[in-house]
């Protein structure tokens, strides 16, 4: 790779970086840079020096080589892992205190690794059954995951009414699976599952409850059950987020354990305002 090709693909990537951020002016303040040399660093006018590489790279918890990466790879890479509210939680004592508990948990969950269907009682489509891509994988040695869910238009056409983004933190404590996550488009959601492995049989369906909460009026906090339903290895795929849609709990499609456990009495959605 020339020099070039790296300096345009740093102006790329740390544009990218920018976006999970409110303001550029934000980014530098807390980095200690000179805003009018960011500037020139977004445009690829100058090339960094090792010093402002390494303080770029702290703070963004990345590799300073990674900045370099072809940007279609870095986005890949970092999309949805580096927020605004990710920087000020590693400046809190207590979430520090909480890591050692992420840390312990990832030999535990390294068996569970890969695709999942997540299957749940739909709250906003009341009725529907939601079948979101869920990924649970391992970076920096810690088991991290997230999930997309695809809302698609009652109207029947194929046009996508809701989309939804989440990223979160995966612990095994007490033979249980948590996942912690938020929100990552709307930046305004949160949602906590509890699964329960079941040992006796090879790894396929993970059950358990699931409970969210939105910033706002107009979506009530919920809780219902939940099936995740193992699809394989490996990331997301293409053919993987063609599954993911809101269905009838008649569709064939879904499995029928599942179908099963989220249809019976007393699985439905739960709402109510805060406790």
């Amino acid at each position: 790779m020339t020099r070039e090709e790296e300096l345009r693909n740093f102006a790329q990537n740390l544009r990218v970086l920018c976006r999970s951020f409110n303001s550029v002016a934000d980014i530098c303040r807390r980095i200690d840079i000179n805003r009018q040399q960011f500037n020139k660093y977004l445009s690829g006018q100058h090339y960094p020096s090792h010093r402002i590489l390494s303080q770029i790279g702290r703070f963004f918890s990345i590799d300073e080589r990674e900045l370099f990466l072809d940007t279609p790879a870095f986005e890949k890479l970092f999309e949805g892992v580096q927020f605004d509210v990710t920087a000020q939680l590693r400046r809190s004592v207590k979430y520090n205190d909480f890591l050692p508990y992420v840390h312990r948990s990832v030999d535990a969950l390294r068996p569970f690794y890969g695709v999942y269907n997540r299957y749940h009682n739909s709250s906003i489509y009341k009725g529907r059954i939601l079948r979101s891509i869920l990924c649970l994988h391992e970076r920096d040695g810690i088991a991290q995951y997230h999930y997309v869910e695809r809302f698609p238009s009652l109207d029947g056409s194929r046009r996508t009414a809701y989309l939804f983004k989440y990223y979160g933190v995966a612990l095994f404590l007490e033979e249980r699976i948590f996942l912690i996550d938020f929100e990552g488009l709307q930046k305004n959601e949160m949602t906590f599952s509890i699964l329960m492995p079941n040992y006796r049989n090879a790894l396929r369906f993970l059950y358990g409850l699931v409970s969210g909460v939105a910033a706002t009026p107009y979506r009530e906090p919920f809780a219902t059950r939940i099936v995740l339903d193992y699809r394989g290895p490996g990331q997301i795929k293409k053919q993987h987020m063609k599954e993911a849609t809101a269905m009838l709990p008649s569709d064939a499609s879904i499995p029928v354990e599942v179908r099963s456990h989220l249809t019976e009495p007393g699985a439905v959605v739960i709402r109510g305002g805060a406790s």
